[in-house]
């Protein structure tokens, strides 16, 4: 009687559905002793992420792992066939369990799996916009660029120089040079996902958080206005159209200026955020990126731009309407920098710089970094003294709080 050979085949559990959707995906193999065995392989899938006739999951970290494992089964099975072994049930139990228990150790698990992972669910949730995730996805793209398949256990201190210098080799070689704010953001999505691994209770180092890494500061993003800068931008309010993209983009980033809001929560302001029976009148609203409430006081100059944004039309301040005209973010970054140049101003603006426009010059005015931390909606003053940035301004105002090297004083004493 001839042998009849195993084959190994995968499929989706569907009777096995759990509460997120996914369902676990076994490997089955022939009949023995009309009885078709069939195990777990330790993967749970969405039905829309396998395909049952190619046999692959559409993750090419997850499909990895799965074709490494089950070539592994399919390679032992070959073997004790070969060997005249006849094939059990048990021995299949066996075989699949010991390559599972394996790949199932945390260790050995794909840290761009994990990488996705977080992605989808933070997404998902609405946790992060859409330029955001475009940033966390160009950074997934350039570490498998640097390196093809990174397990857990591969994240060292070590591994991360090695890619910041991968990072900087690139952009010599493209003509680009070292784009520090790009460099920047990368480390700052990959050292989220090791703290979104490690929020999981399995081990990987850490090395941001052991200190054998810092994020430098230096390469964060230096730009913001003096006063005056400020006040020149202000007077281009009574020159461009009313109306404009460039009117409409004006009135929003000075107004963030005096507000810290970052431009989702700007975008997302209604007029019946606003509590007018205090005075001043004071803006409440739920932050986008963190979603936790914020109250801001608004100084002179927010309140001003309130006048500016109906445009003259009234029944444009409802309470349900947003303040401020909806543009995407590339848009209105291109109108400052269009702003910047007929305002003569010699800086590369972003909206991001009216958040440390508020602060340098808050702290400047002597605003307490506690309350600065507050107005911001920062968890931690460390983050808020980032945004902070030494200037004539700040120079001056602080000299006039402390009288160093006073000369006329240290005559006196003599």
């Amino acid at each position: 009687m001839a042998i009849r050979l195993q084959r190994a085949t995968l499929y989706l559990r569907v009777d096995k559905k759990k509460k997120d959707g996914r369902m676990p995906l076994y490997v089955r193999f022939r009949r023995i002793d009309s009885e078709e065995p069939k195990f777990p392989i330790g993967i749970d899938l969405l039905p829309e992420e396998w395909d049952s006739e190619r046999q692959n999951v559409s993750d090419p970290d997850i499909d990895l792992i799965l074709q490494k494992e089950i070539t592994r089964i399919r390679q032992e099975v070959r073997k004790l066939e070969l060997e005249g072994i006849e094939i059990t049930k048990e021995i299949l139990r066996e075989i699949v369990s010991q390559k599972q228990a394996k790949a199932e150790r945390p260790e050995n698990q794909s840290f761009y799996a994990y990488f996705n992972d977080y992605i989808s669910k933070r997404t998902k949730t609405g946790k992060i916009g859409e330029s955001t995730l475009k940033g966390y996805e160009t950074t997934l793209k350039s570490l498998r660029e640097f390196r093809a398949e990174m397990r857990i256990k591969d994240v060292s201190a070590k591994l991360l120089l090695d890619f910041e210098k991968f990072l900087i080799k690139r952009g010599e070689e493209s003509g680009k040079g070292d784009v520090k704010g790009s460099r920047y953001n990368r480390i700052k999505h990959i050292r989220a996902i090791i703290k979104y691994i490690e929020a999981q209770n399995i081990p990987i180092k850490n090395p941001y958080r052991t200190g054998d890494l810092a994020l430098p500061e230096d390469i964060i993003n230096d730009v913001f206005l003096e006063e005056e800068e400020v006040k020149r931008l202000y007077l281009l309010l009574h020159k461009v159209e009313m109306g404009s993209k460039q009117y409409r983009v004006l009135v929003m980033y000075l107004f963030s200026c005096a507000t810290a809001l970052r431009i989702s929560d700007a975008l997302a302001v209604k007029w019946g955020d606003l509590d007018v029976n205090r005075n001043p009148i004071v803006l409440g609203i739920k932050m986008q990126k963190v979603k936790k409430p914020l109250y801001v006081p608004l100084p002179p100059l927010a309140e001003e731009m309130l006048e500016f944004a109906p445009e003259g039309n009234l029944n444009n301040v409802e309470k349900e309407n947003h303040i401020f005209y909806h543009y995407d973010k590339q848009a209105v970054n291109e109108t400052l920098q269009e702003l910047a140049k007929m305002a003569e101003i010699d800086k590369r603006l972003t909206y991001h710089s009216s958040r440390r426009t508020f602060a340098t010059l808050a702290s400047a005015k002597g605003v307490p970094l506690q309350d600065l931390k507050q107005y911001m909606g920062h968890s931690s003053s460390k983050t808020t003294e980032r945004y902070i940035k030494w200037s004539p301004t700040l120079a001056e105002q602080s000299a006039k709080k402390v009288k160093l090297f006073d000369l006329k004083e240290l005559l006196k004493k003599k």
